[in-house]
């Protein structure tokens, strides 16, 4: 005859039907934990990479399709350390000419994203060099931003070229480039020096409120049209050896906090020196002058 099955039994019967349940769910755990990992290192395979993601906008961007330019934009929002990278790769393509697929539009489209950037804003970044040198810029508007260095020689400016009321924090140089019209500086604050060595203007160059903190050097400029540097100072020597005015050549205001060398230059238009401040040497050596000149 069968008894009744004692209490403790009955206990331990329950207790390994526990344990075997515990250890099948911590088996299912521990599986669900796996396969998690693995679809996430699945996943960043598959995800590209910063670099490929570079290499691809720089690639598109190179044919001229707008979804590169845009792409580089992204990746210099969101990666501030790129972000001369991308101003560089920028400006890079402004070099090339027409074979290259560049046309008008086009540059007009890089410079517009470039200036976004460049200007104090929402999508403002700060600090950024332009090393623009033999680019090609098409009606380029600058006015407004705040730069570091900039270094636009031999560079061609295809009509107005603006860059009124803009800070340049490092040295800026335009030397030999050609303005093909207008090249404009209205109230412009460059930190430091300025050089327009050899530059050519075939319009107007606008100087008038510019503020030089250094030296400044435009030593065989040319300018076929009218020089406004009105009201304009310069913290440093200012050099305008052999530079020709072709037209009105306005100086009144000026303040030169030292030499204002004008040795072998050629007014050739009416010029007008009205209140013109000169800390140190004024040298007008060799000067040539074809019209009246009001003092």
């Amino acid at each position: 005859m069968i008894g009744v099955m004692p209490t403790w039994v009955l206990w331990l019967a329950v207790a390994l039907v526990l344990m075997v349940i515990v250890a099948r769910h911590r088996r299912r755990a521990q599986a669900e934990v796996l396969l998690d990992e693995h679809a996430r290192r699945r996943t960043e395979r598959e995800a590209p990479s910063p670099v490929s993601v570079w290499r691809e906008a720089n690639r598109l961007f190179r044919a001229g399709d707008r979804e590169g330019l845009l792409l580089l934009a992204e990746i210099g929002r969101e990666l501030p350390a790129r972000r001369q990278d991308v101003v560089d790769t920028w400006l890079a393509a402004l070099r090339g000419g027409v074979s290259r697929g560049l046309d008008a539009g086009w540059r007009t489209a890089v410079q517009s994203e470039l200036v976004a950037h460049l200007r104090p804003g929402e999508d403002y970044w700060p600090g950024m060099d332009v090393r623009a040198a033999g680019a090609i810029l098409v009606e380029v508007d600058l006015s407004g931003c705040r730069v570091g260095k900039v270094d636009f020689t031999g560079a061609v400016f295809v009509g107005d070229a603006r860059f009124e009321a803009m800070t340049v924090t490092g040295a800026a140089v335009f030397d030999g480039a050609r303005f093909l019209r207008h090249g404009l500086f209205t109230d412009t604050l460059f930190a430091r020096s300025l050089s327009m060595v050899a530059a050519v203007f075939t319009g107007n160059l606008g100087l008038s409120g510019v503020q030089v903190a250094d030296a400044a050097q435009l030593a065989g400029a040319k300018v076929s049209g009218r020089a406004d540097l009105r009201r304009a100072e310069f913290g440093g020597p200012a050099g305008f050896e052999t530079v020709f005015f072709g037209g009105r050549a306005l100086f009144g205001e000026v303040v030169f906090h030292r030499d204002a060398l004008f040795t072998g230059a050629w007014f050739r238009g009416r010029t007008d020196v009205t209140s013109a401040l000169i800390g140190e040497t004024a040298d007008f050596g060799g000067a040539r002058f074809g019209r009246r000149v009001m003092r």
